[in-house]
């Protein structure tokens, strides 16, 4: 009698091991998303994936020309536009590209490693200053603590 309970729980052990086989399915549907990098959404308007599921849009609404930087979700096979997210006028797309070298270059500062300078545009000044705030912190941080304040009141 034991051998029976014994299969029967070694025939319940089994049928998880098909749901395993679904899982592989599942992980497909995702890799399809994130393979599609650029294209053109349900309206014709263009895109492109930041991350994940975050996608960049042109599209145009009431005769007006918008960047939608946003979250989709996945409904019934197609990607739909979530909540989160934000869409930017050309005034305000032309400020935020103006910003970046300058965005940049902290982050540099901060110890991450973002794009060059030719993917910043034209600014070099914004690149010189970042090189000199990091010489500065290097010949600080060799310094004891006492000689760094000497060497500011002398300046």
């Amino acid at each position: 009698m034991p051998f029976t309970k014994g299969s029967k729980r070694s025939a319940k052990r089994d049928a998880p091991s098909d749901s395993d086989d679904d899982k592989p399915v599942k992980k497909t549907k995702t890799s399809k998303s994130e393979d599609l990098g650029s294209g053109k959404d349900n309206n014709g308007d263009p895109y492109w994936d930041l991350s994940g599921k975050r996608r960049v849009g042109v599209s145009q609404f009431n005769k007006a020309t918008l960047i939608n930087i946003r979250e989709f979700y996945e409904k019934d096979g197609n990607m739909l536009p979530g909540k989160k997210g934000i869409s930017l006028s050309i005034p305000q797309y032309e400020a935020l590209l103006k910003a970046v070298p300058a965005i940049n270059a902290k982050l540099r500062a901060m110890g991450h490693n973002v794009g060059g300078a030719a993917e910043d545009g034209a600014a070099p000044d914004a690149e010189d200053s970042s090189k000199a705030v990091s010489k500065e912190k290097k010949s600080k941080s060799s310094k004891a603590n006492i000689e760094a304040t000497s060497d500011e009141e002398s300046d």
